[in-house]
């Protein structure tokens, strides 16, 4: 396991979008081994879930 600290809560959610987004693509997903992946639910998310819109809005 490994701590991350970050100076805030936007720094820290941005920074998750990113680790997301850099898992999907490294694991090249297609329809015959598509990408799972398990959210959570709460506020807590909701930054990293609003970056990662971001970044598919981005392409």
């Amino acid at each position: 396991m490994r701590i991350l600290i970050h100076e805030n809560y936007q720094q820290l959610s941005k920074w998750t979008a990113y680790y997301i987004a850099n898992k999907i693509k490294k694991f090249n997903p297609t329809n015959e081994t598509p990408f799972v992946l398990g959210l959570p639910t709460g506020s807590s998310p909701i930054g990293t879930y609003t970056g990662l819109i971001e970044l598919v809005k981005q392409g």
